[in-house]
């Protein structure tokens, strides 16, 4: 009896509990009493600041642009399967069941194992990450970055070379070690990396060729027997000479684009690293200067042709 009495006086407390919470005049103790609040409405109750909103929006409109452009791409190219007489969806099927059976695999490592047969008579390229303690955290994250597009952009390209980083640690490395499949996978797509030094990555000094704009040096081709080195620096502009300096204090002979004599800049002549890094690669792939440059360099640059800037001289005149 005594055991039922508690069992009853427990479910009538209960049903008690459960009546204050859910009727309207305990919202007002219940807004005062922690225990009973839920952190997660307050904080979607809470207003956008300015800033934030102005975010959102950009955020949203990119998004909608990105998703605009994947549905013009996409519509692009069922009319061109369209009009070769293609079927997109037994394509999509033979892709799938290669993907099943491991055939596309084997096929990208044979036209890799192809690519690697040209790499090694190529040029080679180093980015030199010696300058992390020159830079704010925002600008190694930027670097971190930069050497993904370039290990990206040399995966895809057709006329790939060899890429190293040197002096890669710290922050850097950190970075990096976050994305899947670094360092290991990157090693198969003609990628290497070291905490050593550049003089101790690649010893023979001779053959180094550090690229920095403040070059007195002009390239005027490519020599498959160097090493072409980019700073691996994101300064904003901030640190000049920087590379120049690194290059000089290692005896190691410096070069920069020929910008000057194929195109007027209104901008900064100062390139990001992958930016360097791909118009070596057009160079390779074109063997000319003004193709390479105005095919990589982005519109902001305000980029004009040597010819189109002696015309408007001459009708200015």
């Amino acid at each position: 009896p005594k055991e039922s009495c508690l069992n009853e006086a427990a479910s009538k407390d209960e049903e008690n509990i459960k009546v204050a919470i859910r009727s309207p005049s305990s919202s007002s103790s219940s807004s005062s009493n922690p225990l009973l609040t839920n952190p997660t409405q307050d904080q979607t109750e809470k207003p956008l600041s300015k800033k934030q909103m102005k975010k959102r929006k950009r955020y949203e409109k990119l998004m909608g642009i990105k998703k605009r452009k994947k549905e013009q791409d996409k519509a692009v190219k069922a009319a061109k399967a369209k009009a070769e007489g293609r079927d997109l969806e037994k394509e999509r099927q033979k892709q799938h069941e290669q993907f099943l059976c491991g055939e596309g695999r084997m096929k990208r490592e044979r036209k890799w194992l192809e690519r690697l047969k040209k790499i090694e008579t190529s040029f080679k390229v180093c980015i030199d990450c010696s300058f992390e303690d020159l830079m704010t955290p925002k600008e190694i994250g930027s670097l971190s970055n930069q050497i993904r597009y370039c290990y990206a952009i040399n995966k895809k390209s057709y006329h790939s070379v060899c890429l190293s980083v040197s002096s890669l640690k710290g922050q850097t490395h950190e970075n990096l070690s976050r994305v899947e499949g670094f360092p290991d996978g990157w090693k198969t797509r003609a990628f290497e990396c070291s905490e050593l030094g550049l003089e101790e990555m690649h010893t023979e000094k001779e053959n180094l060729v550090y690229l920095t704009s403040d070059s007195e040096n002009t390239l005027e081709s490519l020599d498959n027997s160097k090493v072409y080195v980019i700073g691996g620096i994101v300064d904003r502009n901030r640190l000049k000479c920087t590379t120049i300096d690194k290059a000089k204090s290692l005896g190691i002979q410096t070069a920069k684009f020929p910008i000057d004599e194929h195109l007027k800049l209104c901008a900064t002549k100062v390139l990001t690293i992958n930016h360097v890094f791909e118009i070596l690669l057009k160079f390779k792939e074109h063997n000319d200067w003004k193709k390479a440059l105005l095919d990589v360099l982005p519109a902001r640059k305000d980029i004009k042709s040597t010819d189109d800037a002696a015309k408007e001289l001459i009708k200015q005149s």
